[in-house]
């Protein structure tokens, strides 16, 4: 039932308006049919194909469209249609008597001129929008990423100290010194993304931390206090890194 009624709304009215439309102009038409009454005809006809047209853009809701873009390109189609239903009315009922038709057709190209290109702005904002904010979602998701890894290394490592009888003496509440680097890529924000020697750095820094989580696990008791040095100079040094990947990602 609602596949029905959706093609007679986004199909069968839209004819049956025109037809109708094309109907009322020759019932009404003058003994004289002049070249007015055709441009007349034929813009009413455009008008009405895209106030349907938008209709039918909205319920599909076409991909790639965002609906701000929808709203607003809504209300620029709203204003060329009711403006130029204005300047069509105006000119057939009283300035067709004073100017020519020339003017007449050159306001109808000029307002539609206007709508093309303020349609097609707003269209390359919404673009531009829509990949900034594509992109804020994926960097996003890889910075959750980075955050889920090094919870991971930071949960294996605090269990392998456990094992290992490896104490970290701290005045707060971290359990490995690798909790502090835990918390530093956790604050980190999207922008450092836009940094390839950042994310190369990211990157490395966590391939390092996963070597010497796998060194210390492997390790016999007497490397492990070297080991345990390693890890607290390995996060020194990836702290300060990080912090000078930050503030190059802020330039």
């Amino acid at each position: 039932m609602n596949k029905k009624i959706n093609i007679f709304a986004g199909v069968v009215l839209p004819f049956l308006v025109i037809a109708v439309t094309a109907a009322l102009f020759f019932m009404f038409r003058s003994e004289e049919t002049t070249a007015l009454f055709y441009i007349n005809l034929g813009f009413t006809i455009f008008l009405e194909a895209i106030f349907f047209g938008y209709i039918n853009l909205v319920y599909k809701k076409v991909e790639g469209v965002s609906t701000p873009f929808l709203a607003i390109f809504g209300i620029f189609a709203f204003y060329y249609v009711i403006i130029s239903g204005a300047w069509m009315l105006l000119f057939s009922l009283i300035l067709s008597h004073y100017v020519g038709l020339k003017i007449y057709i050159a306001g109808l190209m000029v307002l539609t001129l206007l709508w093309i290109i303020v349609s097609l702005i707003t269209g390359q904002a919404d673009s531009n929008y829509k990949q900034t904010t594509d992109k804020l979602k994926a960097d996003g998701k890889t910075l959750e990423y980075y955050k889920q890894k090094i919870t991971l290394f930071a949960t294996r490592y605090e269990k392998l100290c456990a094992e290992k009888g490896l104490k970290y003496e701290t005045d707060s509440n971290n359990k490995t010194v690798l909790d502090k680097l835990k918390g530093k890529i956790s604050f980190l924000t999207p922008n450092i993304l836009n940094n390839e020697m950042a994310v190369s750095q990211l990157n490395s820094l966590l391939s390092k931390c996963e070597d010497i989580i796998d060194e210390t696990e492997s390790a016999t008791d007497e490397k492990l206090p070297d080991l345990q040095k390693k890890m607290q100079r390995f996060v020194e040094n990836a702290l300060m890194e990080l912090d000078m990947l930050k503030n190059l990602s802020r330039k």
